[in-house]
């Protein structure tokens, strides 16, 4: 059978036609056309026309968007290391990005931050089912005061839902069940599938993607759950491919998937929620032309050496011309160098972001390690996806991992250690991740049969 599946990036609409037949999948046709911001449904249409075939009317469409760069997602919650972390998990694994946290009460000034700057949606949590409600309906009738517009989506003590819900009955509230219904067991699916409606619901509205539903009868996938349900695919179907990251590093974020089971090492103490086997983090600062600007003053600038002859200078001036100019490609060796440090900047610190940390503690009993996160050390396989990281024959992530052996706190940065670069030359991943969805053995089987390392 012939299936197409077609990516809306930031910068490029990409798209492909495959057949497949049992595991076996042929690239029939591919095409990619910048991204139209102000109407979506241009490029796209551009590159179903273009790889389309005679007689391929019938053939399966499926396709994803992340141009909008995820839905921002505001955490209301109690502990402050419980908000963001379960805040996290859920929006994340729903395709879109947690970019505030607030616990215990919210402030006047918090309020008004969220007013001033509201977020796509705010992710109301807290307490567990049966416990303290007090913080969870301060906080409700805080925010059905305030002048907040955006989606809300309560998923916090169950025994506060009903008076939640008439606190906030002016405001736009979905009331799913609890993120974590008993202590340090969290439950992210309900909350996650609320975001992935509010997605579908709001976001195709705009910029086109409505246009593309009517004409198509399909509707679209935030591209980053479309990956992590990918990631999740190559683990289930490619045999060795047991633990592994990915690194999906675009114009405006870069992503990091892991898949990995956490077996704490004798002496260490695990700290903070149980890891998800399969976790995807997102970075909106760390990205190779939207967002180079803000990656290199967060990611701080490299050497001189790593910059070339202008060093820092340079490539804070050469990051500053890429936002205004997302279509851009190197013309020089000198540029091609920038851009290497740029995307190592990109890669390193969104990978410190994803990875755990181990500090030492000493006791009476002798020297604990105490872990928060997940320890990648023994990861054995990195890939590299996204259109820069696709086209770099020469890119070794391992110098930029190597650059952050402990954080501001002095605990290890528990990155992989030895692993094999593999990269998605084809820059095919993306479109496998569409096609997973109804063909996922054959798809996960092509992806890693297409790597190079």
């Amino acid at each position: 059978m012939i299936a197409v599946a077609i990516d809306i990036g930031s910068t490029w609409t990409k798209g492909a036609a495959f057949r497949v037949d049992g595991d076996a999948v042929e690239i029939l046709e591919r095409a990619a056309r910048p991204t139209t911001p102000g109407n979506l449904s241009e490029g796209f249409f551009a590159v179903l026309e273009s790889v389309a075939r005679p007689g391929a009317e019938d053939a399966a469409l499926h396709y994803s968007s992340s141009a909008k760069g995820g839905l921002a997602v505001a955490a209301v919650g109690l502990v402050p290391e419980m908000t963001v972390e379960i805040g996290r998990i859920a929006a994340q694994s729903a395709g879109a990005k947690l970019t505030r946290a607030f616990s215990f009460h919210l402030t006047r000034q918090d309020i008004a931050e969220l007013e001033a700057s509201p977020p796509d949606i705010l992710l109301f949590a807290g307490g567990t089912d049966g416990g303290n409600t007090n913080y969870v309906l301060a906080n409700a009738a805080a925010i059905g005061r305030s002048a907040i517009d955006c989606e809300i989506v309560y998923a916090g003590n169950r025994a506060a839902a009903d008076e939640v819900a008439a606190l906030l009955a002016g405001k736009r509230l979905r009331v799913v069940d609890n993120l974590m219904p008993v202590f340090n067991e969290p439950n992210p699916d309900p909350a996650r599938d609320a975001i992935r409606a509010i997605f579908l619901e709001t976001i195709v509205k705009g910029k086109g993607l409505d246009r593309i539903m009517t004409a198509t009868g399909a509707a679209p996938v935030p591209t980053p759950f479309a990956m992590l349900e990918y990631t999740r695919a190559i683990h289930e179907y490619a045999p060795g491919w047991d633990s592994f990251i990915v690194l999906d590093m675009g114009g405006a974020t870069t992503d990091v998937y892991s898949v990995h089971q956490e077996l704490p090492e004798p002496g260490t103490i695990l700290r903070g929620l149980p890891e998800p086997e399969v976790k995807r983090t997102v970075e909106g600062d760390l990205g190779m032309r939207v967002s180079a600007a803000t990656a290199v003053e967060a990611g701080g600038a490299p050497s001189g050496a790593e910059a070339g002859d202008g060093g820092r200078d340079a490539l804070r001036a050469y990051a500053g011309r890429l936002a205004a100019r997302p279509e851009f490609l190197p013309a020089s060796p000198d540029e091609e160098q920038l851009d290497a440090a740029l995307a190592g900047l990109c890669v390193g610190h969104a990978c410190a972001r994803h990875v755990g940390r181990l500090a030492k503690v000493y006791t009476p009993d002798g020297e604990v390690g105490v872990q928060t996160g997940r320890d990648l050390r023994k990861v054995a396989r990195v890939i590299g996806s996204g259109g820069w990281l696709s086209r770099a024959a020469g890119f070794d992530p391992a110098p930029w991992f190597a650059r952050q052996p402990v954080d501001a706190r002095g605990r290890a940065v528990l990155f992989p250690r030895r692993f094999t670069y593999y990269r998605d030359e084809a820059g095919l991943f993306p479109l496998l991740a569409n096609l997973a969805r109804a063909h996922p053995r054959a798809a996960a089987l092509a992806g890693v049969r297409m790597l190079k390392n």
